[in-house]
Formats: structure tokens, sequence, C-alpha cells
């Protein structure tokens, strides 16, 4: 597997979207799909390429693959905005829900510690995207036990993993997160 650099989610994240509270990883894959087994191969992967993202902060992320399990989860569900109207216009007093756990990945994309300027609009644009063929993605949502990656977000906010695969475009996405304040 391999990471395409040139994805132009890459350069959304570095530019209109640079507060998002996830990590991202695009890779691409020559081996043959075998459903979880290539998800799990997908995710350590990711996991590798975020030790070279963050080795010049002297941060480093341990994995244990034999701790790693997940569960089926599914497009819609990974790609679900809440109904309450607070994402579209973020006026306070209209804020009225409650934080799901685990957490979902609008949550991830929408709440992080500290504060975002982003709407529904902005996740649903970020998403086309990133997924373009939402009808071919398949998704897993693994488990938080497997890496100190998830340590900061066990203590307050939250963590949450998820990878997609498109079967259109053989093309992986891996989503990270895990933030305290």
């Amino acid at each position: 597997m391999k990471e395409i650099s040139e994805h132009q989610i890459y350069n959304l994240l570095d530019d209109k979207y640079s507060r998002i509270g996830c990590d991202y990883v695009i890779l691409s894959s020559d081996d043959e799909y075998r459903g979880i087994e290539t998800h799990k191969k997908a995710v350590i992967t990711a996991f590798e390429i975020l030790n070279i993202r963050f080795s010049p902060y002297e941060l480093s992320i341990d994995i244990e693959p034999e701790k790693m399990s997940a569960v089926r989860s599914s497009a819609d569900e990974l790609l679900s905005i809440p109904s309450d109207e607070y994402f579209e216009g973020r006026k306070k007093a209209n804020r009225n829900y409650t934080v799901p756990s685990p957490i979902p990945y609008w949550y991830a994309f929408l709440e992080p510690p500290g504060g975002t300027p982003y709407m529904k609009s902005d996740f649903t644009e970020f998403n086309d995207v990133l997924f373009p063929n939402k009808d071919s993605i398949e998704v897993y949502r693994w488990n938080d036990d497997f890496s100190g990656y998830f340590d900061d977000g066990k203590e307050w906010w939250g963590t949450g993993l998820w990878s997609a695969y498109d079967a259109e475009t053989g093309i992986f996405v891996i989503i990270c997160a895990s933030l305290t304040d």
C-alpha cells in the first residue's frame, strides 16, 4: 500500500479545512482486496504514515496489531449528519444534542476541542470530495485499544477510527480522531 500524497483532499486540509481535528490518510493498494484483512493492513499502513508525519514533533505512535478489531459499518452511518440546526449557523441557543458514544465521524469533524467554524455544508462538501462513490464504499469502525494514539481522546473528547474502501477506485480512506483539551 502507498499513500496518494497528491490526492486533492490534502490540499483542502492544508487550506480551507485546516481546523479539522481528524487525521486522514489516503491509500492505494496493488494487493487483491480481501475485506477486513485488507482494511486492517490499510489501518496499519496509515499509522506508519502518521508516525512519519508526527516525527518532527518527536511523537511516536505505537500499535499492537493483535489487539485490533473492527465492526462493519456503512457509508450512511459514517456520513450521517445531525439534524440539530446548531450546525447550520452555530448559534449557541440552538445547541440541542447529546454526544453519542462512541463518537460519530460528524462529531469528530464538527466538534473538536477548541471548536471549529465548520457547518453541515462543510462536512458534506469535504466528504463529497473524499468519497465520490458513496454507494461503493465498504466501511469499518475500529476499536481504540491497540495504540497509544487514542490515549488523549480517551481522557475526555472521544476517539474514532474508520477505514473506508472505494471498490470503484481501489482507494482506502483512513480517518483517525483522538484529541483532548
